[in-house]
């Protein structure tokens, strides 16, 4: 805190999210960082370790103290505000310490107490704050440290280091919450993504993860997995886990293999609540492959569409990538398509292992343990009875 000459202010808070780390004992909770969309869900400093209450440790203690402000009831509380600084952690050339990049600005718009367990299978209580990032677009993505080093200054009122602060964030000042969607960071990107993008970084605890996950499953070649019909399961949480952030996310079944018809999972996606809740079905396909070629090609794609009904959404899990042809024709057809790809499922195995307080094998292999009891030959069509 700074006693500056109109009060005491906090000139700014730096928030480090370290990706790589997530599922670790270090890190045993995994942060979502969605810079296009101006989202940053971010779980506090306490852990089970330090046998404090979730408001004791200094970090949770300073953002709860922001968050007030953040909310944004008097253009008072909005000038005192102190902005939130997210950097995440970069794995470079195999080094994961000491590369550093900024994501943006933000600000705290939901704070909840959550009960977490750690790798230990320790539970706490810890803190996860839902943030949104504002927009540096007129200043071309950079931020002017000026503005933070004028907040950190004592000589220095808030008006003053006002005039320094990025555009968009004095538009919030002046009119608060009515701008926020205004002026919240959206970023366009191009219609494809990269073989690269669409692969975990060598070196990561995702890419680690994926390789967990194609040598319990694929069964051709050199491999000794259970059989690779049996990732429709892990493809099922894999779905689930990214639709969640959109809706309440309902598993179904494990179509089986005698008379599947190209579908591999069902389940359904539920948004809204109670009479203005409406149900999707969504149908999923998977696919487990490794080695050599692991493209997943538009034909690959085009049987799990053709299966869609009116209002019905399709899941396409690889643990491989998707070739920039298949990607086009989907965006092009405009399909109600989500394709997951290696990257995506490495990702997500870390975060839902992390959750559950278990190592990344162990994971896989409970997930596994349900395959056989979700079999079921039922309709897509009867989940939206269920």
């Amino acid at each position: 805190m700074v006693r500056a000459v109109d009060g005491s202010r906090r000139p700014a808070i730096l928030i480090n999210s370290k990706p790589h780390q997530a599922g670790s004992d270090w890190t045993p909770w995994h942060d979502e960082l969605d810079a296009e969309r101006g989202h940053v869900r971010y779980y506090g400093d306490n852990k089970a370790e330090t046998g404090m209450d979730a408001h004791e440790t200094v970090g949770n203690r300073s953002v709860v103290d922001e968050y007030l402000l953040h909310l944004g009831a008097t253009r008072e509380d909005r000038l005192r505000a102190a902005p939130l600084l997210f950097f995440e952690s970069l794995v470079h050339e195999g080094k994961s310490k000491g590369f550093w990049r900024f994501l943006g600005v933000g600000l705290v718009e939901r704070a909840e107490l959550v009960t977490q367990i750690d790798r230990q299978n320790r539970p706490f209580v810890n803190y996860v704050f839902d943030c949104w990032l504002v927009d540096l677009g007129p200043e071309g993505l950079n931020l002017a440290w000026e503005w933070i080093a004028a907040r950190r200054d004592p000589t220095r009122s808030l008006e003053e280091a006002l005039i320094l602060a990025p555009s968009n964030w004095r538009r919030w000042v002046e009119h608060g919450p009515l701008v926020k969607e205004q002026v919240r960071q959206r970023m366009a990107h191009g219609a494809t993504i990269s073989v690269a993008a669409q692969r975990p970084e060598p070196g990561t605890l995702a890419a680690d993860a994926l390789g967990h996950v194609v040598a319990h499953y694929k069964k051709l070649g050199p491999f000794q997995g259970v059989g690779e019909h049996r990732f429709e399961g892990l493809a099922s949480e894999i779905a689930g886990s990214a639709l969640r952030m959109s809706g309440q996310y309902q598993p179904g079944w494990i179509t089986k293999r005698a008379g599947d018809g190209g579908i591999d999972f069902v389940s359904r996606l539920d948004l809204g609540s109670g009479s203005s809740q409406l149900k999707l079905v969504v149908l999923g396909q998977a696919k487990c492959i490794g080695g050599a070629a692991p493209v997943t090609s538009g034909l690959d794609l085009a049987r799990t569409v053709a299966r869609l009904d009116r209002g019905w959404v399709g899941a396409f899990v690889t643990t491989g990538y998707y070739s920039e042809q298949a990607q086009r024709e989907v965006v092009a057809d405009r399909f109600p398509l989500l394709m997951l790809n290696g990257r995506h499922v490495g990702e997500t195995v870390v975060k839902e292992s992390a959750l559950r307080g278990l190592a990344v094998p162990d994971y896989i292999a409970a997930v596994d343990a349900e395959y056989d009891g979700r079999l079921s030959n039922r309709l897509p069509a009867e989940i939206l009875r269920d």
